[in-house]
């Protein structure tokens, strides 16, 4: 483990088995909702509600680094201490991702359960905080949401198209009448999982929900296109340009699908 003072940020480089350490996730539990998940850590932002927490973990991480690199312990408590009020960043070392299989069943169009099938802490609290404004109830396996208005089912559509978290691959799997309970009269895909997962990522690249109007669609297409037309970046380095190259590629390609279903 490496702690480094950085830009009035505290960076904990680690391994694999960083976060799983008991105070690391009780800090993480206690700020949930002023964490950010990224696709290799996370990073919390300082709550000035939860300082008490903060010098415990700030405690216990002087403690877990000074142990393990044979350093003197009160010279690196007294500095982290004088940094209570940073944000942290976890930063996790790349690895091959792993797979967490997670079930989907809509019981119509106001209520959505989701089921670990892979049981992994990390997405659900990625997910809980995702979702905590739609949030029913939960357990360690399942969550349930209300998706009764068309913010809720937007903010569901960004969240499912989102697949990787902290070295984790999240495989959603839909049954073949996820789409119908869910939305009612939309019969624009059909509702196997390939098609179902098409169109859940199409409307979430235009931020829009499932089911807007094609003129709705047209509108932000038009917004989009001209924000990442190739053009506008011909005198960048290649690289920029083949990131726009791509994004316009992809809207073009959401775009003709999505039209074609309305």
């Amino acid at each position: 483990m490496r702690v480094v003072l950085r830009n009035n940020a505290i960076f904990v480089q680690g391994g694999s088995n960083t976060l799983e350490e008991p105070w690391m996730e009780e800090f993480f539990d206690h700020h949930i909702h002023n964490t950010l998940f990224l696709d290799n850590g996370v990073l919390v932002l300082n709550n000035d509600a939860s300082s008490d927490t903060k010098e415990a973990f700030l405690d216990s991480l002087t403690d877990c680094y000074t142990q393990a690199n044979d350093l003197a312990s009160p010279f690196y408590r007294r500095s982290l201490k004088r940094c209570k009020t940073a944000a942290v960043r976890i930063e996790i070392p790349y690895k091959k991702a792993e797979k967490v299989d997670i079930e989907l069943y809509a019981f119509g169009p106001n209520r959505v359960k989701f089921t670990f099938l892979t049981p992994n802490c990390w997405v659900m609290r990625y997910l809980k905080q995702q979702l905590s404004t739609l949030l029913l109830t939960s357990s360690s396996s399942t969550i349930y949401i209300d998706v009764s208005t068309p913010h809720a089912k937007a903010r569901l559509e960004k969240t499912l198209n989102r697949r990787e978290v902290l070295h984790y691959q999240i495989n959603y799997q839909f049954d073949d009448k996820f789409m119908s309970r869910l939305y009612g009269n939309y019969r624009g895909f059909g509702y196997d999982r390939d098609t179902v997962d098409k169109m859940i990522r199409y409307h979430a690249i235009f931020e829009i929900p499932v089911g807007s109007s094609p003129d709705d669609l047209k509108k932000r297409y038009r917004q989009l296109a001209k924000r990442y037309h190739p053009d506008r970046v011909q005198t960048k380095g290649p690289e920029i340009v083949n990131k726009y190259t791509e994004k316009f590629k992809l809207l073009q390609e959401a775009y003709d699908a999505l039209r074609a279903a309305s």
